[in-house]
């Protein structure tokens, strides 16, 4: 059921860092070796595919942790680069291209280089994230992953005379750590987007949402206005906000520096330099809201 090959397969189908690749053999080898463990993971990935999310599996990841002895982290990469194999073939029989496969389940790939960034270690340290992606409602299209959701806001809003209510299917929206956020990259995935769910629309015109620290309207003023991060703002009308007593993401920009005080971290970037300035300042960071519309040809916000 579980072999090294598809190891070997994944890595380089995903191109993963090539320091990563031995580590993660060894690892994964002596996992399967570990007692008990090729049974903890095939229980495991039933209740994945199932539908449960990540608390029902934290028992086996648990126990899988302590019969092979490597970090919590790397268990939980492991066990789902091994149960993305039976994803794949979910895939096929669903009639969806591998091509999708392969770009939907490189949020592995991701994560594995944050947590390396962040904590040295390969692996994955936000697997509650993951269970979505397994059965098959959260895709990867273009530079944006995208699933189908009900609105969450408790009153409606009106995008150029249409109506969004409370209930209604919106298609939400996660920006992957995985390169620029160019104005040309996120076009090009708000219309693969529209034609992947055309299909289910009913001939009315797709609602993309997103809740992100990226979102926060004072990113404006963090920020220039000439980066990726701050454009992609403009591409949203947001309808709620709010500031944060802690910087929750402040990993995201500082990688392995984010726990030191902020006058000691980095400034080797213009993001990282404008937010160190902003913390020293005594100010707050937040997250955002924001809706717009696309009918396949106009973007209504």
């Amino acid at each position: 059921m579980y072999t090294t090959d598809y190891l070997k397969t994944f890595s380089e189908m995903l191109d993963l860092p090539a320091e990563s690749r031995v580590p993660l053999l060894q690892d994964y080898t002596a996992l399967l070796a570990a007692p008990g463990a090729v049974e903890e993971m095939a229980a495991a990935e039933a209740k994945l595919f199932d539908g449960a999310e990540w608390d029902a599996l934290i028992p086996y990841m648990d126990r899988l942790h302590v019969c092979s002895g490597l970090h919590r982290h790397t268990v939980d990469f492991l066990f789902l680069m091994a149960a993305s194999e039976q994803l794949r073939a979910h895939y096929r029989a669903a009639g969806l291209p591998d091509a999708l496969f392969w770009d939907t389940i490189a949020d592995l790939k991701f994560k594995l280089i944050e947590c390396h960034d962040v904590y040295g270690i390969w692996g994955t340290f936000v697997a509650f994230w993951h269970p979505w992606f397994y059965t098959m409602r959260r895709f990867k299209l273009g530079r944006l992953q995208y699933e189908a959701i009900p609105f969450k806001n408790e009153a409606p809003i009106t995008l150029g005379g249409y109506t969004v209510e409370p209930g209604d299917t919106v298609y939400n929206m996660h920006i992957p750590s995985c390169g620029p956020l160019t104005r040309a990259a996120r076009l090009d995935s708000y219309k693969k987007a529209y034609a992947f769910y055309q299909k289910d629309l009913g001939g009315k015109p797709m609602v993309y949402v997103c809740h992100s620290w990226l979102l926060y309207p004072k990113n404006r003023e963090i920020l220039p206005a000439t980066l990726n991060m701050v454009d992609f703002i403009d591409d949203f009308r947001i309808y709620k906000w709010q500031e944060n007593d802690e910087f929750y993401d402040k990993w995201r920009v500082f990688g392995k520096d984010f726990e030191k005080p902020d006058a000691a971290l980095p400034e080797d970037t213009t993001q990282r330099r404008c937010f160190k300035k902003w913390l020293l300042a005594g100010k707050k960071t937040g997250e955002g809201c924001g809706i717009f519309l696309y009918d396949g040809k106009t973007f209504t916000k």
